[in-house]
Protein backbone atom coordinates (compact mmCIF):
# COMPACT_ATOMS: atom_id res chain seq x y z
CA UNK A 1 0.00 0.00 0.00
CA UNK A 2 2.91 2.55 0.96
CA UNK A 3 4.78 1.93 -2.38
CA UNK A 4 1.40 2.43 -4.46
CA UNK A 5 1.18 5.94 -2.81
CA UNK A 6 5.02 6.89 -3.28
CA UNK A 7 4.42 5.35 -6.80
CA UNK A 8 1.69 8.01 -7.22
CA UNK A 9 3.38 10.94 -5.69
CA UNK A 10 6.15 10.33 -7.88
CA UNK A 11 3.94 10.39 -11.20
CA UNK A 12 2.64 13.72 -9.54
CA UNK A 13 6.04 14.81 -9.23
CA UNK A 14 6.69 14.10 -12.67
CA UNK A 15 4.11 15.34 -14.08
CA UNK A 16 3.99 18.66 -12.53
CA UNK A 17 8.10 19.16 -13.71
CA UNK A 18 6.40 18.39 -17.75
CA UNK A 19 4.25 20.97 -16.99
CA UNK A 20 6.65 23.46 -16.30
CA UNK A 21 8.88 22.74 -19.08
CA UNK A 22 5.73 22.44 -21.70
CA UNK A 23 4.83 26.42 -20.41
CA UNK A 24 8.50 27.10 -20.87
CA UNK A 25 8.79 25.59 -24.31
CA UNK A 26 5.83 27.27 -25.77
CA UNK A 27 7.30 30.25 -24.29
CA UNK A 28 10.31 29.92 -26.21
CA UNK A 29 7.84 29.36 -29.08
CA UNK A 30 6.70 32.26 -28.74
CA UNK A 31 9.12 34.62 -28.57
CA UNK A 32 10.91 33.09 -31.60
CA UNK A 33 7.61 33.97 -33.60
CA UNK A 34 7.78 37.51 -32.26
CA UNK A 35 11.07 37.88 -32.99
CA UNK A 36 10.46 36.45 -36.96
CA UNK A 37 7.39 38.79 -37.17
CA UNK A 38 9.60 41.76 -35.88
CA UNK A 39 12.01 41.18 -38.00
CA UNK A 40 9.83 40.41 -40.91
CA UNK A 41 7.93 43.89 -40.18
CA UNK A 42 11.34 45.74 -39.49
CA UNK A 43 12.24 44.48 -43.49
CA UNK A 44 9.00 45.57 -45.56
CA UNK A 45 9.61 48.99 -43.75
CA UNK A 46 12.94 48.56 -45.40
CA UNK A 47 11.51 47.88 -48.17
CA UNK A 48 8.60 50.24 -48.52
CA UNK A 49 11.41 52.97 -47.51
CA UNK A 50 13.27 52.17 -50.09
CA UNK A 51 10.68 52.28 -53.03
CA UNK A 52 9.63 55.42 -51.72
CA UNK A 53 12.62 56.89 -52.30
CA UNK A 54 12.72 55.02 -55.31
CA UNK A 55 9.75 56.27 -56.56
CA UNK A 56 10.76 60.23 -55.32
CA UNK A 57 14.39 59.96 -57.52
CA UNK A 58 12.72 58.24 -60.64
CA UNK A 59 9.67 60.71 -60.82
CA UNK A 60 11.94 63.85 -60.26
CA UNK A 61 14.19 62.19 -63.14
CA UNK A 62 11.60 62.07 -65.48
CA UNK A 63 10.01 65.38 -64.54
CA UNK A 64 13.45 67.13 -65.87
CA UNK A 65 13.31 65.01 -68.75
CA UNK A 66 9.88 66.11 -69.81
CA UNK A 67 11.24 69.97 -68.74
CA UNK A 68 13.87 69.69 -71.00
CA UNK A 69 11.65 67.79 -73.83
CA UNK A 70 9.09 70.44 -73.57
CA UNK A 71 12.16 73.42 -74.23
CA UNK A 72 13.64 71.44 -76.92
CA UNK A 73 10.25 71.07 -79.03
CA UNK A 74 9.83 74.96 -77.94
CA UNK A 75 13.08 75.98 -79.58
CA UNK A 76 12.61 73.69 -82.40
CA UNK A 77 9.02 75.09 -82.75
CA UNK A 78 10.61 78.60 -83.61
CA UNK A 79 13.01 77.31 -86.06
CA UNK A 80 10.50 75.13 -88.02
CA UNK A 81 8.20 78.32 -88.17
CA UNK A 82 10.56 80.41 -89.07
CA UNK A 83 10.68 77.92 -92.22
CA UNK A 84 7.32 77.77 -93.10
CA UNK A 85 6.84 81.76 -92.92
CA UNK A 86 9.52 82.02 -95.43
CA UNK A 87 8.28 79.10 -97.55
CA UNK A 88 4.56 81.45 -97.41
CA UNK A 89 6.34 84.36 -98.88
CA UNK A 90 7.28 82.27 -101.55
CA UNK A 91 3.94 80.39 -102.03
CA UNK A 92 1.24 82.63 -100.45
CA UNK A 93 -1.70 79.97 -101.79
CA UNK A 94 0.53 77.87 -99.15
CA UNK A 95 -2.17 77.07 -96.80
CA UNK A 96 -0.68 77.44 -92.49
CA UNK A 97 -2.38 78.21 -89.83
CA UNK A 98 -2.16 81.77 -88.33
CA UNK A 99 -0.38 79.78 -85.40
CA UNK A 100 2.55 78.86 -87.70
CA UNK A 101 3.01 81.87 -88.92
CA UNK A 102 5.64 84.08 -87.13
CA UNK A 103 7.35 87.42 -87.71
CA UNK A 104 10.46 86.79 -89.65
CA UNK A 105 14.13 88.49 -89.00
CA UNK A 106 14.41 89.24 -92.60
CA UNK A 107 11.59 89.99 -94.65
CA UNK A 108 13.28 90.93 -97.55
CA UNK A 109 12.49 89.60 -101.17
CA UNK A 110 15.83 87.91 -101.43
CA UNK A 111 15.36 84.22 -102.21
CA UNK A 112 17.73 82.78 -99.88
CA UNK A 113 17.87 78.93 -100.87
CA UNK A 114 19.64 77.97 -96.98
CA UNK A 115 15.72 78.96 -96.11
CA UNK A 116 14.33 76.82 -98.27
CA UNK A 117 16.48 73.76 -98.16
CA UNK A 118 19.02 73.58 -95.07
CA UNK A 119 19.93 70.72 -92.58
CA UNK A 120 17.27 71.11 -89.51
CA UNK A 121 17.90 69.52 -85.99
CA UNK A 122 15.54 66.82 -85.26
CA UNK A 123 14.18 66.23 -81.74
CA UNK A 124 16.15 64.41 -79.43
CA UNK A 125 13.73 63.16 -76.29
CA UNK A 126 15.24 62.59 -72.84
CA UNK A 127 14.56 59.46 -72.01
CA UNK A 128 17.26 57.86 -69.72
CA UNK A 129 15.27 57.99 -66.34
CA UNK A 130 12.30 56.53 -68.13
CA UNK A 131 13.96 53.59 -69.59
CA UNK A 132 15.59 52.60 -66.61
CA UNK A 133 12.32 53.52 -64.44
CA UNK A 134 10.57 50.73 -66.93
CA UNK A 135 13.66 47.99 -66.84
CA UNK A 136 13.47 48.63 -63.01
CA UNK A 137 9.75 47.60 -62.88
CA UNK A 138 7.76 50.67 -62.91
CA UNK A 139 4.66 48.96 -61.11
CA UNK A 140 6.73 48.10 -58.15
CA UNK A 141 7.65 51.51 -57.66
CA UNK A 142 4.34 53.59 -58.45
CA UNK A 143 0.61 52.00 -58.24
CA UNK A 144 -1.11 54.88 -60.71
CA UNK A 145 -1.37 52.94 -63.54
CA UNK A 146 -2.86 56.14 -65.11
CA UNK A 147 -0.12 57.99 -65.06
CA UNK A 148 2.41 54.68 -66.32
CA UNK A 149 0.14 54.47 -69.26
CA UNK A 150 0.63 58.30 -70.01
CA UNK A 151 4.22 58.32 -70.21
CA UNK A 152 4.21 55.21 -72.38
CA UNK A 153 2.11 56.81 -74.92
CA UNK A 154 4.08 59.78 -75.11
CA UNK A 155 7.30 57.96 -75.20
CA UNK A 156 5.68 55.10 -77.81
CA UNK A 157 4.42 58.09 -80.15
CA UNK A 158 7.53 59.72 -80.01
CA UNK A 159 9.70 56.50 -80.67
CA UNK A 160 6.75 56.01 -84.05
CA UNK A 161 6.91 59.39 -85.69
CA UNK A 162 10.03 61.37 -84.44
CA UNK A 163 12.50 59.63 -86.36
CA UNK A 164 10.33 58.56 -89.50
CA UNK A 165 9.09 62.19 -90.12
CA UNK A 166 12.44 63.49 -89.96
CA UNK A 167 13.95 61.16 -92.27
CA UNK A 168 11.20 61.79 -94.45
CA UNK A 169 12.17 65.41 -94.79
CA UNK A 170 15.36 64.51 -95.28
CA UNK A 171 14.86 62.10 -97.62
CA UNK A 172 12.87 64.40 -99.36
CA UNK A 173 15.37 67.49 -98.93
CA UNK A 174 18.44 65.17 -100.31
CA UNK A 175 16.07 64.69 -103.73
CA UNK A 176 15.31 68.38 -104.04
CA UNK A 177 18.96 69.43 -103.54
CA UNK A 178 19.59 66.65 -106.03
CA UNK A 179 16.80 68.50 -108.70
CA UNK A 180 17.74 71.43 -108.02
CA UNK A 181 21.80 71.56 -108.16
CA UNK A 182 21.78 73.13 -111.52
CA UNK A 183 19.17 75.99 -111.26
CA UNK A 184 21.02 76.48 -107.34
CA UNK A 185 24.55 76.90 -108.84
CA UNK A 186 24.13 78.08 -112.34
CA UNK A 187 21.08 79.61 -112.54
CA UNK A 188 19.71 80.82 -108.86
CA UNK A 189 16.50 82.67 -108.40
CA UNK A 190 17.36 86.34 -106.76
CA UNK A 191 14.83 87.13 -105.61
CA UNK A 192 10.98 85.36 -104.74
CA UNK A 193 9.03 87.17 -107.41
CA UNK A 194 11.80 85.28 -109.67
CA UNK A 195 10.76 81.62 -108.70
CA UNK A 196 8.04 81.12 -111.14
CA UNK A 197 8.95 77.26 -111.88
CA UNK A 198 5.51 75.65 -110.87
CA UNK A 199 7.26 72.22 -110.85
CA UNK A 200 9.94 73.88 -108.14
CA UNK A 201 7.16 75.25 -106.44
CA UNK A 202 5.24 71.94 -106.19
CA UNK A 203 8.08 69.50 -104.94
CA UNK A 204 8.75 72.71 -102.31
CA UNK A 205 4.58 72.45 -101.33
CA UNK A 206 5.88 68.83 -100.69
CA UNK A 207 8.62 69.10 -98.93
CA UNK A 208 6.87 72.03 -96.48
CA UNK A 209 4.00 69.30 -95.92
CA UNK A 210 6.38 67.07 -94.44
CA UNK A 211 7.85 69.83 -92.31
CA UNK A 212 4.68 71.31 -91.02
CA UNK A 213 3.32 67.15 -89.88
CA UNK A 214 6.87 67.41 -88.39
CA UNK A 215 5.71 70.85 -86.34
CA UNK A 216 2.70 68.99 -85.52
CA UNK A 217 4.93 66.28 -83.59
CA UNK A 218 6.93 69.29 -81.74
CA UNK A 219 3.82 70.87 -80.52
CA UNK A 220 2.31 67.61 -79.29
CA UNK A 221 5.65 66.61 -77.26
CA UNK A 222 5.85 70.33 -75.76
CA UNK A 223 2.09 70.59 -74.94
CA UNK A 224 2.26 66.78 -73.47
CA UNK A 225 5.36 67.16 -71.89
CA UNK A 226 3.84 69.97 -69.35
CA UNK A 227 0.86 67.45 -68.63
CA UNK A 228 2.93 64.93 -67.85
CA UNK A 229 4.78 67.58 -65.59
CA UNK A 230 1.62 67.98 -63.58
CA UNK A 231 0.68 64.14 -63.01
CA UNK A 232 4.03 63.74 -62.27
CA UNK A 233 3.76 66.44 -59.26
CA UNK A 234 0.96 65.26 -58.54
CA UNK A 235 1.91 61.43 -57.80
CA UNK A 236 5.25 63.27 -55.91
CA UNK A 237 2.49 65.19 -53.46
CA UNK A 238 0.55 61.71 -52.85
CA UNK A 239 1.26 61.09 -48.90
Amino acid sequence: MIKFFRRIRQQMLTENKFSKYLIYAIGEIILVVIGILIALQLNNWNEARKLSNDKIDFLNGIKNELQLDSENADTLIAIYQQHLSYFNMVDSTYNLHNLDIVALPDSSNVLDYNKLMNKRRPFKPNNGTYESFMSYGSLKIIKNKELIIQLQNYYSIIEDYNSRGYQNINNIESQLNWNRAYEKKYKPYKTIEDLKDKQFIAELNYFFDKIHDYLALLFYVKEKAKTLIVEVDNELNKK
